[in-house]
């Protein structure tokens, strides 16, 4: 038992001793920040013209058939993001790219359970793209990526951490909204799907891998409304070289409709329907064939001066094996952006309901399956410690800009389990933590988080994340019940 102690005093020691060092170079970026006169880091450049688009993560969103026109040319990799292939404006080639590099500690990494790191590792993801388009009505957009892990105790996190080399998108499009904003057209191929704030379906920004599905996808869009309509398969992540394929035990499909609001100043709504056929789907009361349908709504105002709101209640519907499903979920943020004061400080409250199942003794599945959520909702560019699965959660947060080209965030959750009834679930891929019958208790705990981001140069964002999760009475009785806590620092060039 004394080595025990003494080996666990020695890890926790070398784990204080390496966070010291993260948040001392975290501070020590301030001051550098203070004294830049470079542009906010969302995104990162000098504040964009009516006329110039601002570069942004979502690459094959972009159109740069604006760069035609020689005197918009004002950044220096213009003159890759329009390669003239005719003497029509409309037919050219644009290249891009995006390499991230960050150095991340994770300690008690699923509460303690499974190889532990000690000393952190270093995640690098290569992402280049070309976008080819043969006229007004048809493109071909492309992008690869090449995403390593260096020195985690363990190897590589299946599906987040590595992905040596393979085709991220690839699709065709075709129609007149390939070369203008307001159309119809047709996606045909390997893609991200990203709808509303990403929490059913996103790219999965946060982690190292990002994620893709291969199917069709239309898109129509006015003036004033949106529709997207979708069929596909999410793409498996795997570790080698272009050996990524389709998940054929699980099929997606649905619509997502974007309208006015007109009830507040610049509100907006959207209603959608999502459908998910999964051959094998693993919940606290067993495993087995599931199709759910999910139908739902979104009421939003973005972030500017003064209030904005993103509230979006849903429920879902179908069958596991024999069993039913009655399954719901409740999200919400709130803020209010004091643009007048020093530090644009926007406070916020983000409040969660994620339903869990009920006894299993009754027929309907109650667990709320949130399919393909962004990767950092819970906590800021960090795997997240819990899934969003028969979870209550309640965030209040502050944002804040240093300086037009720092940003930050302080923020603190609280969470509890929906039902006693259900375990709780890691992140994304549906694994069980620990199941209900552990324990009776509700709390599950509390953690704090803490971000800033800076923009040193155009095309540049340096950032710092840390979070640190307290357990609470859930996991009094458990044998892991370690508090994690991730850290990470990273910089990432982006044209």
């Amino acid at each position: 038992m004394a080595v025990v102690l003494s080996d666990r005093r020695h890890f926790q020691e070398g784990a204080s001793h390496r966070y010291f060092v993260l948040l001392a170079l975290a501070i020590a970026l301030w001051p550098m920040a203070a004294g830049a006169q470079t542009p906010d880091p969302q995104p990162p450049g000098p504040a964009p013209d009516a006329e110039r688009p601002p570069l942004d993560p979502f690459p094959a969103e972009q159109n740069w058939s604006f760069l035609a026109d020689p005197g918009k040319r004002t950044d220096f990799f213009d003159a890759v993001k329009y390669i003239p292939l005719g003497d029509s404006p409309q037919v050219y080639l644009s290249m891009g790219f995006e390499f991230r590099i960050q150095y991340e500690d994770y300690d008690n990494w699923m509460f303690g359970a499974g190889p532990q790191d000690d000393r952190g590792y270093v995640l690098n993801r290569a992402m280049p793209h070309f976008d080819f388009h043969a006229g007004s009505n048809f493109r071909l957009f492309s992008e690869f990526e090449l995403d390593f892990e260096g020195g985690r105790n363990g190897g590589p996190r299946p599906q987040t951490d590595e992905d040596r080399g393979d085709v991220h998108q690839a699709f065709i499009e075709i129609g007149p909204h390939v070369s203008r904003p307001h159309g119809v057209s047709v996606r045909a191929g390997r893609q991200e799907i990203v709808l509303g704030s990403g929490r059913l379906l996103d790219n999965n920004e946060g982690p190292n891998v990002k994620l893709s599905f291969d199917g069709f996808r239309l898109i129509a869009e006015s003036e004033r409304v949106r529709l997207d309509l979708f069929a596909v398969k999410p793409v498996e992540n795997n570790l080698g070289f272009f050996d990524d394929v389709p998940n054929h035990a699980e099929s997606l499909w649905g619509s997502y409709l974007t309208v006015p609001a007109p009830i507040v100043s610049r509100g907006q709504a959207d209603f959608y329907y999502i459908g998910v056929n999964t051959q094998s789907a693993a919940y606290d009361r067993g495993t087995a064939h599931e199709l759910r349908h999910t139908a739902g709504t979104r009421v939003f105002r973005p972030i500017g001066k003064g209030f904005d709101y993103n509230w979006e209640p849903n429920f879902q519907w179908g069958s596991f094996g024999s069993a039913s499903i009655r399954a719901w979920s409740v999200s919400t943020e709130t803020g209010f952006t004091f643009d007048h004061m020093r530090f644009h400080p926007r406070p916020l409250l983000r409040a969660d309901v994620y339903s869990g199942d009920g006894n299993p003794m009754s027929q309907a599945l109650g667990t709320f399956n949130t399919l393909f959520p962004r990767g950092a909702y819970f906590t800021p560019a960090v795997a997240p410690f819990l899934g969003p699965q028969n979870l209550i959660d309640l965030h209040p947060a502050l944002q804040f800009q240093l300086k037009s080209n720092v940003t930050g965030a302080f923020a603190w959750d609280w969470y509890w389990r929906e039902s006693i009834y259900d375990g709780i679930y890691a992140f994304g891929s549906g694994v069980l933590i620990d199941p209900a019958g552990v324990s009776r208790a509700r709390n599950l705990g509390n953690q704090g988080d803490l971000e800033i981001r800076w923009a040193p140069v155009r095309h540049v964002v340096i950032a710092f994340n840390f979070a640190g999760f307290k357990p609470g009475a859930f996991f009094n009785t458990l044998p892991y019940r370690a508090g994690p806590i991730a850290a990470n620092i990273g910089f990432t060039f982006r044209f």
